[in-house]
């Protein structure tokens, strides 16, 4: 015969949800450690009717373990400009030389930016169970349901961007040597099969996002909201915190037996 496990303590439980349509508990798979106030998030991000975030996490640029080549690869993604392509630098440098003349000089090297930051996003996680997070004060149990569960990732919005430059870069390189082509007499039209691919392309990406659903393109068109992240040992934090706790002292009274409660969190479905 198996002893039952002694009771050590029995609390009241309170219910709160002042703070519920706020709550978002984050699930990070891909990182293993938790943050500090040195390396936690930098910038954050909501969309609060799609339930969307994102977190600018940064990065140690001066870690051994942080490649400066790639660094400044990507750092590319992260601003406005332009790739340059060879054309664009010896346009540059015969605009330099009819400014300045024979006292001319190459310019040095600028020191390149670097990627100094990992931008997190969300997916939200369906309602499988509820979570609720739970606080104890004075012998007392008070809980606050869970609004959104998200599971956030790195995302690589900079490379697209990337491509995006390197995409206008070879355009512009095509429109010059179609320009040349045309002041050396050779026929235009030869080109013709490159502006159909074009159209082709552009054909299909208009039918792909047709095809988004409503939700998709509503999250889409809503704007990023910027939000403050304050470490959980801030001043603000703690503040908030004490909305935690309910002022209402109404005992919850339990109507199901604990039968009834272990088939309810086993998913199973009681017989009538």
């Amino acid at each position: 015969m198996e002893v039952e496990d002694e009771i050590l303590a029995e609390y009241p439980i309170y219910l709160t949800s002042e703070l519920t349509k706020y709550m978002y508990m984050f699930q990070y798979p891909m990182r293993s450690t938790p943050f500090t106030g040195k390396t936690g998030p930098s910038a954050a991000r909501l969309k609060p009717k799609a339930k969307m975030v994102e977190l600018d996490i940064p990065l140690d640029t001066r870690s051994q373990n942080y490649s400066t080549e790639r660094g400044e690869d990507f750092a590319m993604g992260l601003n406005d400009k332009t790739i340059k392509t060879a054309y664009d630098r010896r346009m540059e440098e015969h605009e330099e030389e009819l400014s300045m003349g024979h006292s001319y000089r190459q310019p040095k090297k600028k020191e390149e930016e670097l990627l100094d930051k990992m931008t997190f996003t969300s997916v939200e996680v369906p309602n499988q169970t509820k979570y609720v997070i739970g606080v104890i004060r004075d012998e007392e149990l008070h809980l606050t349901p869970i609004n959104t569960t998200i599971q956030l990732r790195p995302g690589f919005k900079y490379i697209d961007k990337i491509d995006e430059k390197w995409k206008a870069a070879n355009k512009r390189i095509q429109d010059v040597e179609k320009l040349e082509e045309k002041k050396k007499g050779v026929d235009p039209n030869t080109a013709q099969t490159l502006q159909v691919s074009v159209k082709n392309a552009e054909r299909e990406g208009n039918m792909r996002r047709n095809l988004y659903s409503m939700s998709v393109r509503n999250a889409e068109e809503e704007d990023w909201q910027p939000i403050v992240y304050y470490d959980e040992h801030s001043l603000q934090a703690e503040k908030v915190s004490e909305k935690l706790y309910s002022d209402s002292k109404e005992t919850l009274d339990c109507v199901t037996t604990n039968a009834e409660y272990l088939d309810q969190l086993s998913g199973h479905k009681l017989q009538a």
